[in-house]
This record gives C-alpha cells, structure tokens and sequence, in this order.
C-alpha cells in the first residue's frame, strides 16, 4: 500500500485551496473494494504526517456506486495538476462514493483492473 499527498501547490494555480489524498493498493491483497477502504484508512492512520481521525470519520461508509460524471469530475481535477504531476492508471472499472459528496469534500473508492484507489479531494475554499 502506498499514499500520495498532493497539496495545493502541486496545482497549476499556486493559490489553489485544494488537496488530494490517494491511496493505491494491489486488488490481489484484499477480498473486496470496501475491505480495502479500511485498509487504507488504518494505513493513513498509523503515520503522524497523514493522521487523522479517518476510521472514525467514514464508519458509516455508503459505498453507493458514483456515476461517470463524478470520475470525470475526479480527472479534471489530476489536469489541474498537469504542469507539475503526471499521473498514469488503468482505465476505471468500478467507481463508488464512500461517504455522500460535499462541496468541500469528495471520496472516492476506484477500481482498475489490479489495483484499488481512495481519492479523496477537499478544498478549504
């Protein structure tokens, strides 16, 4: 498992508010996508630099399936990133909100063909 913290300067705009958190691991590892989730969500926990309340903030994960216009909303935001990170996945097979969107605060699990992804997007904005 591995974790990725790309911050707001990573954006092309300097002054962006945004974040995002990605958490990428092998499917061979997990029974499920949402045992993955808290999988990730320990792993996040047990280093100080990504530390957080996160188990108990999405106990009462929905896991309810995000349309494609939510993937394509979570694309857009990696090319707001374009000029300083490159990032490469497989194409998506399976998308879902783990929690209920937000205006300040979108999660997502995905699916590859190998791999399991937890996007999660906030903005202090």
């Amino acid at each position: 498992m591995i974790a990725f913290d790309f911050g707001n300067k990573c954006f092309n705009i300097s002054a962006s508010e945004q974040d995002i958190l990605l958490v990428v691991a092998s499917q061979k590892e997990f029974s499920s996508l949402d045992d993955f989730i808290t999988a990730a969500l320990k792993f996040l926990e047990s280093d100080e630099r990504f530390y957080d309340n996160w188990t108990e903030m999405y106990e009462n994960r929905i896991n309810s399936p995000a349309p494609a216009d939510d993937v394509s909303w979570m694309e857009s935001r990696f090319n707001e990133m374009n000029e300083r990170v490159h990032i490469l996945y497989e194409p998506i097979v399976n998308a879902v909100h783990v929690i209920p969107p937000a205006w300040n605060n979108i999660t997502l699990g995905l699916e590859t063909e190998n791999e399991y992804i937890l996007y999660l997007w906030g903005t202090s904005v």
